[in-house]
């Protein structure tokens, strides 16, 4: 069996419990691909030339490769560094324990460890990842001041018109659902609940749940679809992605999405234009740990907050109850600051 095929087989047999979990493994071994093809390894080739110096190898790879976002290069992520190291040694454990690899278990074990201990990361506290008010508002205003468009032919102006109507709609959107990126961009405008202002969204582990838009968000979703005039395919508009492409290149068709990197650019773009993109690193899924934490203190409701974002495990959900910094001051000069004005008077 060739590399190519085993790792194949490694992410159909092995690595699929989720759809999710699936594409983490896959964009995972493909970075693998990539550093053996560096390394002149045939994919091709017999599966026994997989190494323990090359695993090895791989991990310091990782911590020296750079991606650009905006107009900006990042380092990857302890994250997914991590998760990648965690990929590749799935791989080397199915291929041991079924002989294919000339390496003990024990062997293999010492393997796993370093690739851990390389990568091992701590998950920075909930209110690291939790975006400011101000920074939040600043990033929708900027999403919702129009484009100026009177220089501009008809069809380009339009065009613009309803790439500014579609971002405006998609932050709103994010924003008062706490929806991940990939449920946005997956969208179909059959999946629309008109009777209750919301959509019904696919998440991990195709689970379905509703999200429910704010007032501001369904008025602007209904522009952008309204200004989209598809009465023409009034028949098949369910099938049509409820946000697709309005580039040069997609010219009037509307059956196509939106990717989850598209959506992320915009969001740095809009951080760029507000100003505020050196103070805070802001991501979609910086919106939905904003959205989390104010659903939670506004019900006080773990079990409504757990549904609302998906979650599997009332533990994820847990970690928006955790106390921020901004708690603890509070109760501390109440505790304290009022005590010494008690006690000095």
């Amino acid at each position: 069996m060739s590399i190519q095929r085993e790792i194949h087989r490694y992410l159909t047999q092995h690595a699929a419990r989720s759809q999710h979990t699936a594409k983490t493994y896959r964009n995972a071994l493909n970075r693998f691909g990539e550093f053996l093809e560096e390394r002149e390894v045939d994919l091709e080739g017999p599966v026994d030339q997989l190494t323990v110096a090359l695993a090895r190898d791989f991990v310091t790879w990782l911590a020296a490769q750079r991606y650009t976002r905006g107009r900006t290069e990042h380092q990857l992520s302890m994250r997914s560094r991590s998760l990648y190291a965690q990929s590749v040694s799935g791989l080397y454990r199915m291929l041991v324990l079924e002989g294919k690899l000339e390496m003990t278990y024990g062997e293999y074990t010492a393997l796993h460890e370093h690739m851990v201990r390389s990568t091992s990361y701590t998950i920075p506290p909930i209110e690291k990842k939790l975006p400011p008010d101000e920074v939040v508002d600043a990033v929708l205003a900027a999403a919702l001041t129009p484009p100026d468009l009177e220089e501009l032919d008809r069809r380009k102006r339009r065009r613009l018109r309803l790439i500014w109507l579609r971002n405006r709609a998609m932050i709103l959107c994010l924003v008062s659902t706490g929806m991940r990126v990939g449920e946005l961009v997956g969208l179909r405008r059959g999946d629309l609940d008109h009777d209750d202002q919301g959509a019904w969204v696919s998440g991990k582990g195709d689970k379905e749940r509703f999200v429910r838009f704010s007032n501001q968000a369904w008025g602007a979703l209904m522009s952008y679809l309204e200004a989209r005039h598809e009465e023409w395919v009034a028949t098949k508009l369910a099938d049509f992605p409820l946000f697709c492409r309005h580039d040069r290149s997609a010219g009037d068709h509307r059956r196509l999405p939106l990717s989850s990197l598209t959506v992320e650019r915009l969001i740095t773009d809009l951080a760029n234009d507000a100003g505020v993109l050196e103070r805070f690193n802001l991501t979609p899924h910086s919106f939905r740990h904003w959205f989390a934490t104010r659903f939670l203190r506004h019900t006080r409701n773990l079990a409504l907050t757990q549904d609302v974002m998906g979650h599997a495990s009332p533990q994820t959900t847990r970690i928006y109850a955790k106390t921020t910094k901004e708690d603890h001051i509070a109760a501390h000069e109440s505790l304290f600051d009022n005590r010494d004005k008690s006690d000095g008077e």
